[in-house]
């Protein structure tokens, strides 16, 4: 039997290890010194926190000492909720250029809430809309990169 504490180990390496590659390959990014921000600073961020998270779940998990749970693996209800995630973040990819960043992060997380979360319908509009405002805010408008915009222009 798989235990949770060797799976959190061996997930905390991997993911301390995506941060470092991460990190390497935005250090080869090349951007002019004309822009505002350079193209490296976004997937520095991102490798940095991958690497951080990576170390800390592997040190709290081998620290961990209470009673190791056996790794239960999802029944068929839990692997359709898997394969409708994965479907879902398909879709949003695919919709990101035709439809912009906005609107396609309200899309995502409009029906991953409502659908995960099973909460109703309302509040999971609401998240959506304020994590397409947020993402349209801080990419598009103040960080200026270039995620397609899609129908809302400036």
């Amino acid at each position: 039997m798989k235990k949770q504490t060797s799976a959190d180990i061996a997930g905390g390496c991997f993911l301390a290890v995506l941060g470092l590659v991460t990190l390497f390959a935005a250090s080869t990014i090349r951007g002019g010194m004309e822009e505002r921000l350079p193209p490296r600073t976004l997937p520095y961020v991102v490798g940095s926190i991958i690497l951080v998270s990576g170390i800390i779940l592997a040190i709290k998990s081998f620290r961990f000492k209470g009673e190791n749970p056996t790794i239960q693996w999802p029944d068929r209800q839990g692997t359709v909720r898997i394969f409708v995630t994965l479907i879902s973040l398909i879709v949003y990819i695919a919709l990101m250029t035709p439809l912009g960043l906005p609107l396609s992060t309200f899309l995502y997380v409009s029906f991953s809430i409502w659908y995960l979360g099973r909460y109703s319908i309302l509040y999971a509009l609401l998240l959506g809309f304020a994590s397409g405002a947020i993402s349209w805010l801080l990419f598009i408008y103040l960080l200026e990169l270039s995620f397609p915009i899609g129908p809302f222009h400036s």
